[in-house]
């Protein structure tokens, strides 16, 4: 009983700010809770302007074709962020787990930047990325002529851009979780694929990759969730632009409440919600059923 009564902290700073929120979001997003008839009676929130709206809020947000651009751009985002981090740091793994020397220092320096704050990230490659920017001075030194591209104002690019970042920040911990997995491999299967006659594509085919489905299962999971939950990132780079192109379903949550349009960010965050569930309780499914299929 005694293990049980130390749950009871976290479970209580878990419903307080999660549980409830979310449910007194749920409810609002029934409403036309905006910021026109917010107020309240002393402590608690005054109920009497608020009527209930049924729908209508999640028809609207579904009419609105920059929530939709929003909506295609969290998935561009999370899709490529995933493919390019899973490569880049199954790559790196690979790379240190063939016993350098320097792969302690390497291993530290590959993971650094994934502790780095967004902001100091965001504002590092936004000096980086500006017209008279190190990535423009470079590009011209090599290709021999100036460059002044607007690489975060750019339409075409600018959502490339926030992808790249994003791989940078994040392949390192991707690269550490492969490893923990590639260094429990025992060596022997190897030895016996060698004595078997496989090369070394093989034995990467049918020995390291199905031996690190369980690695995989990570980080697809976390890669996923993080790639539909970001904000820090584009608000900080971009907030959006140029225009929608980097417009992603958080930074127009935020852009919404903080137009008093409470009701809708509210009905945007359900959707966010039910979207990021859904797809993580299919990933992890799917993912599940690899590693039986393995065992």
């Amino acid at each position: 009983m005694y293990p049980y009564r130390l749950m009871v902290p976290a479970l209580f700073i878990y419903t307080a700010f999660y549980i409830i929120p979310l449910v007194i979001g749920l409810v609002m997003s029934f409403t036309n809770w905006n910021v026109e008839n917010l107020s309240f009676k002393g402590a608690f929130l005054n109920m009497e302007g608020l009527h209930f709206k049924g729908l209508d809020n999640y028809l609207a947000i579904f009419r609105d074709r920059h929530f939709l651009l929003s909506l295609r751009n969290t998935v561009v985002f999370a899709v490529a962020t995933t493919m390019i981090k899973l490569l880049a740091g199954l790559f790196l793994a690979l790379a240190l787990n063939r016993g350098l020397r320097t792969q302690k220092y390497l291993r530290t320096i590959y993971y650094i930047p994934s502790v780095l704050s967004y902001i100091v990230v965001g504002v590092l490659f936004s000096s980086i990325l500006r017209t008279d920017g190190m990535l423009n001075r470079m590009l011209g030194i090599f290709l021999h002529k100036e460059i002044g591209h607007d690489w975060l104002g750019s339409v075409q690019t600018a959502l490339g851009c926030i992808i790249a970042v994003e791989v940078w920040k994040w392949s390192g911990y991707v690269m550490t979780v492969f490893l923990a997995g590639l260094q429990g491999i025992s060596r022997e299967y190897y030895e016996s694929a060698k004595i078997d006659g496989a090369g070394s594509f093989q034995a990467f085919w049918f020995i390291t990759l199905p031996l690190l489905i369980p690695s995989f299962t990570v980080n697809i999971t976390m890669c996923v969730i993080g790639g539909f939950k970001v904000f820090d990132q584009v608000f900080v780079m971009t907030n959006g632009g140029p225009g929608f192109a980097t417009q992603v379903l958080n930074t127009m949550i935020y852009q919404a409440f903080s137009e008093g349009r409470l009701a809708k960010s509210a009905a945007m965050g359900i959707v966010l919600f039910v979207f990021i569930s859904i797809i993580s309780v299919s990933l992890s499914g799917i993912l599940h059923r690899k590693e039986e299929n393995m065992t």
